[in-house]
């Protein structure tokens, strides 16, 4: 079966929300998660940012999508920040699984100035790329869709 991960690429002026993350290295994400049974990739896109960040958003367009050779897509959404201060929601997988690991295993969102993330390890570092020159251009662009090999994704910013 399809694996489908709805991510949100949430801007709030020059600012862009990403999740933090501390394991066995440290590196950024965009909050998302797995699409659930009888949700739409947009209602997971939602559900996911109040889970991971508590932040409230409204989507704005498709921006990305990433179909790779496992069997699985990620779809990019632009949304629009409505309100919220980013904290990890008490339901969260990311609280229970900090909490767990005692430690091992860190997750934090916030907020990072788009001018600061060109040399920031954050995955997908094809879509870091995309956003950055998108915003450029005030997403005026269409659609982007990939096909990639999992083995081929880039790994560091060096």
């Amino acid at each position: 079966m399809k694996r489908i991960r709805a991510v949100a690429i949430v801007m709030k002026g020059d600012e862009v929300l990403l999740m933090y993350r501390k394991n066995e290295k440290e590196y950024f994400n965009f909050p998302g998660g797995k699409m659930e049974d009888k949700e739409t990739i947009e209602q997971a896109v939602l559900r996911e940012l109040r889970e991971e960040t508590t932040i409230e958003a409204k989507i704005k367009k498709l921006l990305y999508i990433h179909k790779y050779d496992d069997n699985s897509e990620q779809y990019f959404y632009l949304c629009e920040y409505i309100s919220g201060e980013p904290k990890l929601g008490d339901d969260s997988e990311e609280k229970e699984e900090d909490e767990l690991s005692l430690g091992k295993d860190f997750h934090k969102p916030l907020w990072v100035k788009l001018e600061k993330i060109e040399n920031m390890l954050i995955y997908p570092l094809e879509i870091k790329d995309l956003l950055i020159k998108d915003f450029e251009n005030n997403f005026r662009d269409s659609v982007k869709e990939f096909n990639i090999k999992v083995s081929e994704l880039r790994q560091s910013i060096v």
